[in-house]
């Protein structure tokens, strides 16, 4: 086993935790750019629902079976991305405990540098991988109000004005 004095350690653990900090900002941006892809999709597909005429039985099962799958799968997706963010954080925690930033005193005096709930993992309803899985639900569920809600498309009135004109009609 080698032996690091305590310089080395100090250039580890430095550079561990930016990484770290890297790895945290990343996940949340990978995770917020595929909800938006996600909605986009979901947006080009109720402007479809909407703009189109009224769907029949097997088009709406096929669909509501699609806008299930997509949601399952991207709720899978996401769930994998957070797995990965938890495990970061416990990383990230270990190493500013190793540096002492959750230690009042080390940097400032009598005070933490790090605020205290920094220092756990206590899952909150309104944090970044939650407020993801609410959004998409709404428009999961949006989708699937759509699919069966489809409004019928009005007929044109003007052809069949015409059509009693040509005929002599009043």
């Amino acid at each position: 086993m080698m032996r690091l004095n305590e310089d080395q350690r100090l250039r580890i653990l430095l550079a561990d935790i930016k990484e770290r900090y890297n790895a945290s900002h990343k996940i949340r941006e990978r995770s917020i750019q595929f909800t938006l892809w996600i909605s986009g999709m979901a947006i080009g597909l109720g402007w479809l629902l909407i703009s189109q005429k009224e769907l029949v039985l097997p088009h709406r099962v096929a669909l509501t079976l699609l806008v299930m799958a997509l949601f399952a799968g991207t709720i899978y997706f996401l769930m994998g991305l957070r797995r990965g963010f938890r495990k970061n954080c416990e990383a990230m925690i270990n190493c500013e405990r190793a540096l002492g930033m959750h230690d009042s005193g080390v940097y400032l005096t009598e005070k933490l540098l790090l605020p205290l709930e920094y220092s756990r993992m206590n899952r909150k309803w309104s944090d970044h991988f939650h407020t993801l899985y609410v959004w998409l639900l709404l428009v999961a569920v949006s989708l699937l109000i759509l699919t069966w809600t489809c409004p019928e498309q009005k007929r044109d009135l003007s052809t069949a004005i015409k059509t009693e004109q040509i005929k002599g009609g009043k």
